[in-house]
């Protein structure tokens, strides 16, 4: 079979691409097809090969459950527990690389590598380490607070209106580098002619964030958006390693619940519908993202 210059290389081009699938369908689009058909089951995690269908049952316990209830408990922390972080970490990242980015900062690429190190150490390790800080008898902030003169310092994990907040500063924390790398990026793509020409029109520093630097980083801020967000509702690890949940289930947020009920309880088809609802939350969180950038890209060519 004779084949064109073109051809061939289109056949190469799919040679080079065929790893690449093979382990997407293996390790990514297999598993998530799988969780979507175990949650319409019920599997015990003891004797998986034995399992029933159940239609939507799984689904209706997760949503009629009383203790913790999913709309009264669970919902609200995952909600409080994502826009505090994805809020924090984006501004603060986002302050961050503009602080960095100026002219007058010396050691740029120190200071970078220095905000990086909580995005790189294990999730596990932050948890530690911060709840190490937040110990109510040999912690640092109690120290602190009592050298201060405070005589009954909070307990901070232990107290119900305290610890959601702790866990959002941990997180903040541990993923602001993130979002700071991604800015940083989006600072790099905007010219100096373009911030000088602005300077030399008399536009204020206040001026040249709303009307040049926000405008021009936009999609960088969206891309940010929409990673960060997904990863805040998957985050596990330095919730679990915190507070598991506790204390009365005010941290149970729905990625701890799912592992609660897959791997606490053995009930893996129960498992696998909150996995899927989180899907569903992360489909519609990143679908609303587009479509608001999408409608503020068409207002502002308007």
């Amino acid at each position: 079979m004779n084949l064109n210059k073109n051809q061939k290389e289109t056949i190469r081009g799919y040679l080079f691409v065929a790893p690449v699938l093979l382990l997407l369908f293996l390790f990514s689009l297999y598993p998530l097809f799988k969780t979507i058909y175990f949650s319409f089951f019920d599997i015990r995690l003891a004797s998986m090969n034995r399992k029933v269908f159940a239609g939507w049952k799984n689904y209706r316990l997760l949503f009629t459950r009383v203790n913790p209830s999913f709309f009264s408990q669970i919902l609200p922390a995952t909600v409080y527990y994502v826009v505090g972080s994805v809020a924090g970490q984006i501004g603060f990242g986002f302050l961050l690389a503009i602080l960095v980015q100026q002219k007058f900062v010396k050691g740029r690429e120190a200071i970078r590598a220095i905000i990086i190190l909580p995005w790189v150490v294990s999730g596990i390790i932050i948890a530690i380490s911060w709840r190490f800080m937040y110990e109510p008898r040999l912690g640092v902030l109690n120290y602190l607070l009592m050298r201060m003169g405070v005589v009954n310092p909070p307990t901070w994990l232990n107290d119900e209106r305290l610890v959601m907040g702790c866990l959002v500063v941990a997180n903040i924390w541990h993923g602001m580098a993130f979002s700071f790398i991604i800015q940083t990026s989006g600072l790099h793509s905007i010219s100096d002619e373009v911030m000088e020409a602005a300077l030399v029109d008399g536009a204020n520093g206040f001026q040249r964030l709303t009307l040049i630097i926000i405008p021009l980083v936009r999609q960088f801020l969206v891309l940010n958006l929409i990673l960060t967000s997904m990863a805040t509702i998957n985050s596990f690890d330095l919730i679990f390693a915190m507070t598991n949940g506790g204390p009365m289930f005010k941290t149970e947020v729905i990625s701890v619940q799912m592992y609660h009920r897959a791997f606490g309880f053995g009930r893996l088809g129960e498992g696998s519908a909150i996995a899927t609802i989180i899907l569903l939350m992360n489909l519609i969180l990143t679908i609303f993202y587009m479509r608001m950038n999408k409608n503020q890209s068409a207002g502002g060519d308007g």
